[in-house]
């Protein structure tokens, strides 16, 4: 993930939503929504990350 697709996915301009389409939904809509979550997690701490080195800490 670039820094760029890091805000994109903080600002909610990403989304694994719509990508599985299939049955039985519940169990999809779990496992994307537990994934939306974990990309979420890696674009904020890259993000962090980003910001921490232009700081210099």
């Amino acid at each position: 993930m670039t820094y760029k697709e890091a805000i994109e996915w903080l600002k909610g301009n990403r989304s694994m939503t719509n990508i599985i389409p299939q049955d039985p939904f519940e169990t999809w809509q779990v496992r994307v929504a537990a994934a939306d979550a974990s990309m979420t997690q890696q674009a904020y701490w890259i993000v962090k990350a980003a910001h921490e080195e232009v700081k210099g800490g």
